[in-house]
């Protein structure tokens, strides 16, 4: 039975700890039953920007008569489209490749179980089988969509973004759509099909859309996506879906009403949520405990209840975000590794959604803010057309589209979170994530170093991380 110092289930945000592991002289197991880069790469915010920039184009182009330039229709190239997605996807044959070659990791490409709290039972994709042990483990499972009980769900067929960035990605765009979902993924799919010219349908099960945003988000977000010709349905609850000719019919309950109504459409998209790839892991074997919803339960120091065993990335229950994974990994790291200094946190999270308009955030909405804080919040507003670039890109007070920012600070000018919606959000937002991480002991005495920038999480993928990774993962210099 072969030994490890460290080992890793799942081959995302859990490659950065068997880096971290490498760079140590560490031997490393990475056990990944799949493919390798975890869902960012696969299945999530790596392959759907590259459908996400061309429709950007698109409605930039709608846009361009404010301006005075009028395009015509654009022509799509869908097959070239989706090839530039495919080889981005592509990478993580050359990512396992170059994990398999790396001298004291060795890969198990397979599921693995817990045996017991340092054991691991590995069923292996060939049919085998393997056990080994590891004086720690890290769980980095991450998340899958949810799928709910619904009738003739199965028989009906549908995507999600497993199977949709997968063997079901469509030859051209669908004529018509329906998404089930309100939250990033489900709003991201709309923008681009609307954009590609896909008659869209979203349903949404509650009152509102992006829960957890600041509540002046969604709104605006509902308004501009509804101008654009996305049917927005809230308290849409799915009875049931039938396969009927040409398509899917689902069949709505409005929860307000009562009304029951049938939409038609090409194809059925589900995004209502997702559930932590923690079943089959035999957590209760190595004394693991999880919360009601089978998340992995974790501290501040990323460990579990049980010694030597650690959790990051989607299976802890806390954001699901690629940069919280990678940076829970590096704090993770740090803790294994390193000078063992630092802890995570998650009051500064920044998070964006690439849909239309494009939506970032970073830590309280006014709502909440002012459920902690009271009568102390303070709220500074800002409009895209208030600035000269907003006004040179053709926003102004009388349009509906014009977006804005909301910032909000406690009375000592404390923030407490930063909300932009419109062109570059997510960008616009990122500064107030530094913002947020700044000031701690150690920063205090050294002012003016990128501490912050270290410390906090940079939103993936946008072009602040160009700048970001500059410092955290610096380049050799050139010849």
């Amino acid at each position: 039975m072969q030994h490890y110092d460290v080992a890793v289930l799942g081959a995302g945000s859990g490659l950065l700890i068997m880096e971290g592991a490498r760079d140590k002289g560490l031997t490393c197991a990475v056990i990944e039953e799949g493919a390798f880069g975890g869902t960012c790469l696969n299945r999530g915010c790596i392959p759907s920007k590259m459908l996400v920039y061309p429709a950007d184009l698109i409605r930039e182009a709608e846009r361009g008569q404010r301006v005075g330039l009028t395009y015509g229709a654009p022509e799509v190239d869908w097959a070239r489209v989706s090839a530039r997605m495919r080889r981005q996807i592509d990478v993580n044959q050359a990512l396992e490749e170059e994990v398999a070659q790396t001298p004291g990791v060795t890969v198990f490409k397979g599921r693995g179980a817990f045996h017991d709290a340092r054991t691991l039972d590995i069923r292996l994709n060939d049919g085998g089988s393997a056990r080994i042990t590891a004086d720690k483990v890290v769980i980095a499972t991450g998340a899958r969509t949810r799928i709910p009980a619904l009738p003739g769900l199965e028989e009906s067929g549908y995507l999600t973004s497993e199977s949709f960035f997968g063997d079901k990605f469509p030859d051209k765009p669908y004529e018509s759509l329906v998404i089930i979902g309100g939250g990033s993924t489900a709003l991201e799919i709309a923008h681009i099909f609307s954009a590609f010219g896909t008659r869209v349908t979203l349903a949404v099960r509650s009152e509102t859309m992006l829960r957890g945003l600041d509540g002046e988000i969604a709104p605006f977000v509902k308004k501009q996506l509804e101008a654009v010709g996305v049917d927005v349905r809230y308290f849409a609850q799915a009875q049931q879906v039938r396969k009927t000719a040409g398509g899917k019919t689902v069949t709505f309950r409005d929860a307000r009403t009562g009304e029951v109504y049938d939409i038609h459409a090409q194809e059925l998209f589900m995004a209502p949520g997702i559930v932590p790839n923690t079943e089959g892991l035999r957590l209760d074997r190595a004394g693991v405990h999880t919360d009601p919803a089978g998340h992995v339960q974790s501290d501040e120091r990323l460990a579990t209840n049980v010694p030597g065993i650690y959790a990051i990335g989607d299976v802890n229950g806390k954001f699901p975000l690629r940069h919280k994974a990678n940076y829970e990994a590096e704090v993770l790291n740090n803790i294994l590794f390193g000078d063992n200094t630092r802890t995570a946190h998650y009051d500064s999270v920044p998070q964006a959604v690439f849909t239309h308009p494009q939506v970032g955030s970073v830590g309280l909405g006014e709502e909440a803010a002012r459920g902690l804080y009271g009568e102390r919040v303070r709220v500074f507003r800002g409009s895209y057309s208030d600035i000269i670039s907003g006004i040179a890109m053709g926003y102004s007070k009388r349009r509906e589209d014009d977006g804005f920012a909301k910032i909000i600070t406690d009375d000592q000018e404390r923030i407490l979170g930063a909300h932009v919606v419109g062109p570059q959000a997510a960008m616009v937002v990122q500064p107030y994530a530094y913002l947020m991480n700044a000031g701690g002991p150690q920063q205090a005495a050294t002012p003016g170093t990128w501490r912050p920038i270290r410390d906090a999480m940079t939103i993936h993928p946008t072009f602040s991380e160009l700048a970001a990774w500059a410092l955290i993962y610096p380049q050799p210099p050139k010849a």
